[in-house]
């Protein structure tokens, strides 16, 4: 009996993507130490790096949980297409945790997430809750410390960054975090975060992840098309945000850039290709009549409801 209830329990499939990740080992670890039910926990990782199939992956006692693919850095193709890949091991798990592979963890972050979850499931049958998350930094001891540690009661609402501006040429917009106050727990939007997206498990086959995006456009893409397969985003409460996310200095080179200079002299698809292929994609995604296939939409009706929910007139800049 206790075997077969061990089977029912809701399972959660947790998408990372790391590229050339330093942190990689330890987001691992405290994403199964730090869960209320780790047995639950199942993790597609796609880890494109120089140090393939590291040591300390079969050193895990979730080893079992944790299907692996590794991939050169030179080879990659960008994160969107890491995450496309990253989305094809899922299994028919419950729900879907997307994270960056730099991420720290509260304590039973799962319980909390899936209880949030099933209580927005009460108003709609496909909730998602995603936004930025808070941050964090390493002290000098070499320990996570959040940015705020007080959490707040304030909505992190995602919005578009007001110096963003669509042209004819180009609808790739930014976005960010405006903190704002509500009586609700979850603010209705319509943005998502690639960095923390928690949904139900059959978004994977819903809203594929389009290969063909680079990195400015992904989560344009999720976003529009999740809505137009009958996902509704809710922004948090700070206290209800569960995770943080390491943030890196605007403007300052990194490892986990796919653009550093050494890798881009050894590939054959230089990153400026890559990122207008994605542009394009976009531009197309964003137009009525286009034809993306299964990355695309299946009718110019959602463009028109997505335009008038998130009063971002894509219509209109041509």
């Amino acid at each position: 009996m206790t075997h077969l209830k061990a089977i029912q329990r809701p399972s959660i499939f947790v998408s990372v993507a790391a590229f050339c990740e330093p942190h990689l080992q330890w987001t691992v670890e405290q994403l199964f130490s730090k869960a209320a039910y780790p047995e639950r926990i199942f993790v597609g990782l796609v880890d494109q790096s120089d140090e393939l199939n590291p040591v300390w992956l079969d050193k895990l006692s979730t080893r079992k949980q944790i299907n692996y693919v590794g991939l050169s850095p030179v080879d990659s193709k960008g994160v969107s297409w890491a995450r496309s890949i990253a989305f094809s091991l899922y299994n028919d798990q419950d729900y879907l945790l997307q994270i960056d592979s730099h991420t720290l963890f509260d304590e039973a972050w799962d319980e909390s997430l899936v209880g949030q979850l099933e209580h927005l499931k009460n108003s709609h049958a496909k909730p998602l809750i995603s936004t930025y998350p808070p941050g964090f930094k390493f002290d000098s001891q070499g320990r996570a410390v959040a940015d705020e540690p007080a959490k707040s009661d304030e909505i992190f609402r995602i919005d578009r960054d007001p110096g963003s501006e669509l042209t004819a040429q180009r609808a790739v917009l930014r976005f960010r975090v405006f903190k704002e106050n509500s009586e609700l727990d979850h603010l209705p939007g319509c943005h998502v975060a690639a960095g923390f997206m928690f949904t139900l498990g059959r978004f994977v086959m819903d809203v594929p992840y389009d290969p063909y995006l680079y990195f400015r456009g992904e989560e344009q893409s999720l976003s529009l098309r999740a809505h137009a397969k009958g996902y509704q985003v809710f922004h948090p409460k700070h206290r209800l945000i569960p995770l943080y996310h390491l943030y890196q200095p605007v403007g300052q080179q990194h490892a986990g850039q796919h653009w550093r200079p050494d890798l881009e002299a050894k590939r054959q698809s230089e990153f400026g290709w890559l990122q207008q292929r994605s542009n394009e994609r976009i531009q197309a995604l964003y137009s009525p009549g286009s034809d993306l296939g299964v990355y695309g939409l299946d009718s110019p009706e959602h463009l028109e409801s997505f335009c008038r929910l998130s009063k971002i007139d894509y219509l209109g800049r041509t």
